[in-house]
């Protein structure tokens, strides 16, 4: 498999200018973008664009990465670009994040500028951890997780697959955030949170939704 460039797969989400970024700063050329979605490409100028129907087989030897924030989304997004034969061996840490020397982390995922991650810390596949968010010492991150800007996580962190932490949050010491919650932006996340569950506020509650309107409770 060529190693010298990749594919980001989904070119949809504003994000993908990040990643774009990501590659200039470490020289990594990208390929193509694919667009598994009819609808605005937020690409660069200058990258080729490819639609998934017809795919090129020669795209197919670049590693792939999946440039959409929400879990939900880039699940999808994942699962169509491996029915066209592409795969996720690589991940993309930006120069400027400050890593661990033992960090580990799974293939598909992106940490972009200026994140710092403590050590023994792990993240599985297809992990995103947005602009400038801090990821303290052995939390882990299971697959499909999104981590907003600026969030901050303590120490022994666990987050669940498919969960979502929102810009500015912070999950205390020891918490448990279970799969599929979604932790609301600049949220202080004091206990454990259940899976599927939505948290918000100071000190974070679960909220649930009358009438269209969420309710904390």
């Amino acid at each position: 498999m060529a190693q010298d460039a990749l594919v980001l797969f989904a070119t949809g989400s504003s994000i993908a200018v990040e990643y774009a970024a990501t590659c200039r700063r470490l020289g990594l050329a990208i390929a193509a973008g694919v667009a598994n979605r009819e609808g605005p490409s937020y690409l660069p100028a200058g990258i080729a664009l490819a639609k998934a129907e017809g795919i090129a087989p020669e795209l197919l030897a670049y590693p792939c990465l999946c440039p959409l924030f929400t879990p939900a989304n880039r699940t999808v997004a994942v699962r169509e670009a491996r029915a066209l034969g592409f795969e996720f061996p690589r991940h993309l840490v930006d120069p400027t994040a400050i890593v661990a020397d033992d960090f580990e982390i799974g293939g598909g995922s992106f940490v972009n500028a200026g994140v710092v991650v403590g050590a023994a810390a792990s993240f599985g596949a297809h992990v995103v951890v947005n602009r400038s968010a801090s990821i303290g010492h052995h939390v882990r991150l299971d697959d499909f997780v999104s981590i907003g800007p600026g969030a901050i996580l303590a120490g022994h962190v666990r987050v669940g697959a498919g969960a979502m932490i929102g810009a500015g949050a912070i999950v205390l010491p020891g918490c448990r955030i279970g799969e599929g919650a979604v932790v609301g932006a600049g949220s202080i996340v004091t206990r454990d949170v259940d899976s599927g569950g939505r948290v918000m506020g100071t000190a974070a509650r679960s909220v649930r939704s009358a009438g269209g309107r969420a309710v904390a409770r």
